[in-house]
C-alpha cells in the first residue's frame, strides 16, 4: 500500500495505491486562488498546500478505507517545480515515513506524468513519452524506468504559451481550456502561424517565437466575434503542429514501438485527435492518459512510485529535494545564533 503525495505546483494531491491499482486520488486545485492574479503566486501557493497537506492525506486514506500504519511506502514528487511547494509536500513524506518507519521514495515529476498514461494498461516498449504542460514540455526515450531526454523546452512550454495568450486577450485563467473552447468552429489556417525549428537544428521545444507573434497580432488587430475564434483556433493549431514535427523527427531517430503524450495540455481535443492520426500513420502503440491523470495528481506519483520501491529505489529520510551542487560543496554553512 503506497501513499503518492503530489505538491509541485498549485494542486495539493495524494492518493493510494495498491499493486498499480488507484484506491483513492484527491485534488485540491488553487485555481480559484490565482485567477484574479492571471498567474500562479509562489508566496501563496506554498502558503495554501501548508494548510492543506494534512487534510488531503487523510481524505485520500479515508477513501481509499486505509489507516495510516498500513502504509508500506511513501511516495513524493521531488523535482521539477515550486520551490516552496516542493518542500511542503516532500517535507510532510520525509517525516511520516520517519514517523511510521517505511520507506520513502522521491519521484520525478515529469516522469510520473508519462507513467499516468500506463495506468489501467501496460506499456510497450522502447516507448517515446511526451510531457505537454504549463511548465514544462519534453521528450524522452523510456525503456522500464530508464528515462533518456531527448527533446526539452528551451523557453516558454506549451501550455504556458497558452495561458499568457489568453491573458493578453483578458480571457481568463487558465487559458488552455478558454482557447480550446473559443476555437471550436474556428478557422485554423485564418492566422499564419508556421512551425518553429530552432537555428541549431535541435529539436528541442520553443514557443516564446510563437506567442510572440501572437501577441503583436492582438496588439494591432480588434479580435471579436468570428475573428477571435480564427485566431484562437490558429494559435491552437500551431501549438500542437510544433509538436506533431517533433514527433515527426523523434519516432524517424529513435524507432519507438510505442508513444504516450500526457501532462495538463494532453486533456486538448485537438492535441488528442493530431496525436492520434499521427500514431495510426506510424503503426505505433498510443497511450493517452485518462483525462483525470492529465493534470497534476499524486495518482501518477504513487503509481511510479510503486515501481521505483520494487525496485529498490529508496530516498535519504534526511535529504531534500535541491541537493546540494558541486559549486556549493565547501561553502561555509551558518545558522542562527
Amino acid at each position: 500500500m503506497i501513499l503518492g503525495i503530489e505538491t509541485s505546483c498549485d494542486e495539493t494531491a495524494a492518493a493510494v495505491i495498491r499493486e498499480g491499482k488507484v484506491l483513492s486520488s484527491v485534488v485540491r486545485s488553487q485555481v480559484d486562488l490565482f485567477r484574479e492574479f492571471g498567474g500562479i503566486v509562489p508566496e501563496i501557493s506554498s502558503r495554501r498546500h501548508l494548510e492543506l497537506i494534512q487534510i488531503i492525506v487523510e481524505e485520500a486514506l479515508s477513501r481509499a478505507g486505509v489507516g495510516v500504519g498500513e502504509l508500506a511506502g511513501i511516495a513524493a514528487t521531488k523535482k521539477p517545480g515550486l520551490i516552496g511547494s516542493l518542500l511542503v509536500g516532500y517535507s510532510y513524506a520525509k517525516a511520516l515515513a520517519y514517523g511510521l518507519s517505511v520507506p520513502l521514495v522521491g519521484v520525478d515529476h515529469l516522469h510520473s506524468h508519462v507513467y499516468s498514461a500506463e495506468i489501467g494498461r501496460k506499456f510497450e516498449f522502447p516507448l517515446l513519452g511526451v510531457v505537454v504542460s504549463g511548465g514544462h514540455t519534453a521528450a524522452y526515450m523510456v525503456e522500464g524506468l530508464e528515462f533518456k531526454v531527448v527533446a526539452r523546452t528551451r523557453d516558454d512550454a506549451a501550455g504556458e504559451a497558452l495561458d499568457k495568450v489568453a491573458k493578453k486577450l483578458g480571457l481568463g485563467y487558465p487559458g488552455g481550456p478558454i482557447v480550446e473552447k473559443i476555437a471550436v468552429g474556428g478557422d485554423p489556417y485564418a492566422f499564419d502561424f508556421p512551425a518553429v525549428r530552432l537555428k541549431d537544428g535541435s529539436l528541442d521545444f520553443s514557443y516564446s517565437g510563437l506567442k510572440s507573434q501572437a501577441i503583436r497580432i492582438i496588439e494591432r488587430e480588434k479580435l471579436e466575434g468570428k475573428r477571435l475564434k480564427d485566431f484562437l483556433a490558429s494559435f491552437q493549431r500551431a501549438v500542437v503542429d510544433q509538436i506533431i514535427d517533433r514527433l515527426q523527427a523523434l519516432v524517424e531517430i529513435y524507432k519507438p514501438v510505442a508513444l504516450a503524450v500526457t501532462g495538463g495540455v494532453s486533456v486538448n481535443s485537438h492535441l488528442r485527435e493530431r496525436v492520434s492520426r499521427f500514431a495510426e500513420s506510424k503503426k505505433l502503440n498510443l497511450y493517452l492518459p485518462e483525462k483525470k491523470y492529465c493534470g497534476d495528481n499524486a495518482a501518477m506519483v504513487g503509481y511510479l512510485g510503486e515501481k521505483l520501491l520494487k525496485a529498490g529505489h529508496r530516498e535519504d529520510l534526511f535529504s531534500t529535494p535541491f541537493p546540494r551542487t558541486e559549486a556549493s560543496k565547501g561553502t561555509k554553512q551558518f545558522s542562527a545564533g
